[in-house]
Formats: C-alpha cells, sequence, structure tokens
C-alpha cells in the first residue's frame, strides 16, 4: 500500500469525523481474516504494523487532530449503555486484546455457531491503561479489574463481575444476574513474560486463545447478547515499526516520562512542549500521540509491546457483539 496515495490523503485531511473510516481500513484491509489464514503469526503482525505505522505517520504530519476523535466514544459504543441495556447481556473483557486479533475471535465465533450482530472498534480509556478504563468506562471507581466482583456500584445495577487470572480459569456464573461481566487477564498477563520482547509472542497467545475463549465466552449462556471487547490495545515497535525521529530530539520526552507513554500532570508537572506529546489538562494526563518509539535507560528499552499512550493500536480496540 504506498503510503503517500492521493486517496488516502484525502480522506484523512476530510472534514468530518475520521473514526468510521479508521474502522474500515484497519478491519478491512489491513487486520483481515483472509491475512490471518495466509500468513503465519510473524508475517501477519509485521506486515499489519507496517501499514498501520505507514498511516500514523500522515496522519502525525498532516491530519493530526485525527488523535482527538479518539477521546470520545460513540454512543452505540458505551460499554455502560451495553451493560445497562433492556435485555439481558454479558460483557467478556480481555485484557489487552488488540485489533490484530479480531480475525481469531471471529474464528473462534463461528467454531462456536455465534452469529456476528456487530463488528468494529471500541476506544481505550485515557490513558490507555486498564483502572483508567475501569474508571472511566465501567464506573466503578480507579480500581482495579479483579476488585469488580465486590463493587457495590455493579451490585445495584444488577451486574455479576468476574475476574480471570489466567486462560484456563472458570467461575460459577450467576446466570439471575441481568448482566454479566466477566474479565479476563488474558492476553495482558503474558507480555510480562521474557518472550514478550520478541515478535514470536503474538504467535503464542494466539495458541493460548482458546483455553482462555472456553473459560469465558463458552461458560456463557445462550440466550444473552455478548459483547467481546478490551480496554485497551498493544502497539508493537519492532525495528522500522515505529515514526523516524532523532534520539536527541527526543531525549526531553525519554526524560520526563522515563519508560512510559504517559505521564501525570498532578504528580510529574506539565512537559514541555513538544509535537509528539498531547497534553489534556482536564484529564490531568499528557501522552504520547501515534507511533513513537522512547529509549529510556534499562530494561524498558528492550520492551516491543507497549500500551498507555495515544496511537491507534493502543486506543482502538476490538468490538464484537455475538447472539446464537
Amino acid at each position: 500500500m504506498p503510503a503517500l496515495s492521493r486517496a488516502l490523503f484525502d480522506r484523512l485531511c476530510a472534514p468530518g469525523p475520521r473514526l468510521a473510516w479508521l474502522q474500515e481500513w484497519l478491519l478491512g484491509l489491513v487486520w483481515t481474516s483472509e491475512r490471518f489464514a495466509q500468513q503465519n503469526p510473524e508475517q501477519y503482525l509485521k506486515e499489519g504494523e507496517r501499514q498501520v505505522n505507514e498511516l500514523e505517520e500522515i496522519i502525525a504530519s498532516a491530519a493530526p487532530k485525527v488523535y482527538d476523535e479518539l477521546t470520545s466514544v460513540p454512543v452505540n459504543r458505551e460499554l455502560s449503555s451495553f451493560l445497562d441495556g433492556p435485555e439481558p447481556a454479558a460483557v467478556v473483557i480481555f485484557d489487552g486484546l488488540s485489533l490484530r486479533e479480531m480475525p481469531a475471535l471471529l474464528r473462534l465465533a463461528a467454531q462456536a455457531g455465534l452469529s456476528v450482530v456487530e463488528q468494529g472498534v471500541g476506544l481505550a480509556a485515557l490513558p490507555s491503561e486498564t483502572v483508567d478504563f475501569v474508571e472511566q468506562r465501567v464506573g466503578c471507581g480507579r480500581v482495579g479489574p479483579s476488585q469488580l466482583g465486590t463493587r457495590r456500584e455493579l451490585a445495584e445495577r444488577g451486574v455479576a463481575a468476574y475476574y480471570y487470572a489466567y486462560p484456563g480459569e472458570r467461575h460459577p456464573l450467576d446466570l439471575q444476574a441481568r448482566a454479566l461481566l466477566l474479565w479476563s487477564s488474558f492476553p495482558d498477563n503474558t507480555y510480562k513474560d521474557a518472550g514478550a520482547r520478541f515478535a514470536e509472542h503474538f504467535a503464542q497467545t494466539q495458541a493460548l486463545m482458546g483455553a482462555a475463549w472456553n473459560s469465558t465466552v463458552m461458560a456463557l449462556p445462550r440466550d444473552r447478547r455478548i459483547l467481546i471487547t478490551s480496554d485497551h490495545g498493544y502497539i508493537f515497535l519492532g525495528a522500522g515499526l515505529s515514526f523516524t525521529r532523532d534520539r536527541e530530539y527526543l531525549r526531553p520526552l525519554s526524560q520526563h516520562l522515563g519508560g512510559e507513554r504517559y505521564t501525570r500532570i498532578s504528580k510529574d508537572g506539565e512537559p514541555a512542549v513538544h509535537e509528539d506529546l498531547k497534553v489534556y489538562r482536564d484529564r490531568d494526563v499528557a501522552v504520547l500521540k501515534g507511533r513513537v518509539q522512547l529509549h529510556p535507560p534499562g530494561p524498558g528499552a528492550s520492551r516491543l509491546y507497549k500500551h498507555g499512550g495515544m496511537s491507534l493500536m493502543e486506543m482502538l480496540t476490538p468490538w464484537l457483539v455475538l447472539s446464537t
């Protein structure tokens, strides 16, 4: 795909919202079931991330306001609205699942005989961190997902919540609850492994996805509409898959953010103005825009899979509604 095609440039620079087109491009041309079936996992990962990197370089230089569209959730993609809807519902959140896993989800759904009602993208919180998602999207305060089962806010809404610490873990579900919320720590928990420093880690997570699916999605009663989504995605910053930036130019960001892709203003102070950094004072956060690769000292320098910033692969997440 040519990085600077006229059609692509016109799409990004056209007035009005561009989130719908980004969804169409990512799911219809990049992270497709055809590529997922034809390529090995490492090829699929690197080729897709290359295309996304090319697009984001255009966004960063010619249409930076696209990033502001990643801060407002469309009405039909509100997680709380799905949970609190009039019909019995179930939500399965795979922590850290990215758009690149959408073909795997579709394949598992087809094997289970589940029909696709809606396929698209959801939005992570800002910054793209788990506790921020719980606070902003689930409405349970600033807590970790393992605490959701004891939250009064959910119980009062008729929502029974369960946390899955590993892919094969199972829980007896309250089938009388109006809504079920199942939060799996997979695949986020795998990114702490030493293997997450290599592209091959993507293939390793694919081998575990079936177990995570069986213990969550397949345990749900079939009379409910099922939403499968994620709290944030992961960006893969392999060789040649990040913005071309001089290290000296990025040094102020590396010094202020360390190995992270965001910073809390109230804690660390407001950083100096930088074209690769976006400041949201009302949300007490400054975040990296796009596929900027910082080079912090220490073990963080070797991490290729990261989140917390504002890139397409961190902020846009799977949104898959299924039914029988």
